[in-house]
């Protein structure tokens, strides 16, 4: 028997409507952008919003991206999960749209 690694289909939602657990697909305007420090782990954290709520997407190791930047439309996918104020997605794949 040979082990298939089939990615779940992820579901096309306004923010909103995310909930934790689910893969999601999710388009939204760039809020904010927060970098950590130098003298801590490489983390990016982008805010996309758009007209029905928010959600934080966190890029471990890394401090920067090339096109993410507050104002860009973006659409992202992952695996949501809780976070302390809005929902959160780990290393998401992303791609950037058109405005």
């Amino acid at each position: 028997m040979t082990a298939t690694s089939e990615r779940p289909t992820p579901t096309t939602v306004g923010l909103a409507h995310v909930r934790p657990r689910e893969v999601v697909s999710v388009c939204g305007r760039i809020r904010y952008i927060e970098v950590s420090p130098h003298d801590a782990p490489a983390r990016l954290t982008v805010r996309v919003a758009d007209a029905e709520g928010s959600i934080d997407c966190l890029f471990l190791g890394r401090r920067i991206i090339a096109g993410l930047e507050p104002g860009a439309m973006v659409r992202i996918e992952g695996r949501v999960a809780e976070g302390d104020a809005v929902p959160v997605i780990f290393n998401p794949r992303y791609e950037l749209c058109q405005a």
